[in-house]
């Protein structure tokens, strides 16, 4: 499969949020910094809010998509440690945009980059510490930290809650946070704006309006049958512990529909037609 560049974005929670306290925001950005490890893309940048979270990745689509999972995954895992609740991210779906064009690649980027301005934070992006806006054509001023690999291992599990593999550049500020410019690719996203001027220029500039506007109409189009197909066969493996639909329970095969359809955005049809269902029992479950 083809990579590119892809916008991920969460749903927002509109009774709870995912991150209610700086702790949480931290242990957001170091699972940002986890996850990426386990898969193919590239973090060109990223954005956590209180209810919702953005990420510009370059990868396949499968690969995105397996990102976002876990670390949607993460997410739910320390909000049912922190506060108990088992549920808190069960219904908030995730959507993948490709991006299309250098220009709208440009403007995606300034759009999540902005995103604490959108919502009324009075910071400029630099300064909103939850997201990768710090890192480009900065120089490398903030790579000052401690090495995780140089702290004991209980320590290095306190910061990272896992026992995975880190690479020996990964470095931690003083509140416990894994630098930002360890794990995005920096260099890509100063190779497409090529000048800090071009980058400030966006960020400058009411950018939601054009990119709000094209996920507006990404709503009417659906995924081609073998983004979906990957996609469900991703679903029936996690979900189900199969390794084929024809392995699985007509009650399986239902929610399935209703996953394709939520995840997904896929058709009637073109969920009966993958999941050999039915159309007019589809029709009745979704």
């Amino acid at each position: 499969m083809e990579k590119g560049y892809y916008h991920v974005s969460s749903h927002g929670l509109e009774r709870n949020n995912i991150f209610k306290s700086r702790d949480d925001f931290i242990a957001g950005m170091n699972d940002v910094a986890i996850c990426v490890l386990g898969y193919d893309v590239s973090i060109i940048c990223f954005c956590l809010m209180s209810n919702h979270f953005h990420f510009v990745l370059y990868g396949t689509l499968d690969e995105c998509r397996k990102f976002a999972d876990a670390y949607k995954h993460r997410c739910a895992m320390r909000m049912r440690f922190s506060s108990g609740e088992a549920h808190g991210l069960k219904d908030v779906g995730i959507r993948i945009d490709k991006v299309d064009s250098q220009e709208y690649l440009e403007n995606v980027i300034a759009y999540v980059l902005r995103n604490p301005l959108a919502a009324g934070i009075r910071l400029l992006p630099v300064y909103y510490r939850w997201s990768s806006a710090s890192v480009y054509f900065n120089g490398k001023m903030n790579m000052s930290g401690e090495k995780l690999n140089e702290m004991s291992e209980r320590r290095r599990f306190r910061i990272t809650k896992s026992r995975i593999s880190l690479p020996d550049h990964y470095m931690v500020d003083e509140e416990g946070m894994i630098m930002p410019s360890c794990y995005v690719d920096v260099k890509a996203v100063e190779d497409i704006f090529r000048h800090p001027s071009r980058l400030m220029l966006l960020l400058a500039k009411k950018v939601e309006n054009d990119v709000e506007i094209r996920l507006g109409a990404a709503d009417d189009v659906n995924m081609t049958d073998q983004e979906v197909l990957t996609h469900m066969n991703e679903l029936i493996r996690k979900e189900f512990n199969a390794d084929s639909i024809n392995r699985i329970s007509m009650d399986q095969r239902l929610k399935l529909c209703l996953l394709l359809k939520r995840n997904c955005r896929a058709g009637l049809k073109q969920i009966a037609r993958l999941t050999r269902l039915d159309p007019e029992l589809v029709a009745r479950i979704v």
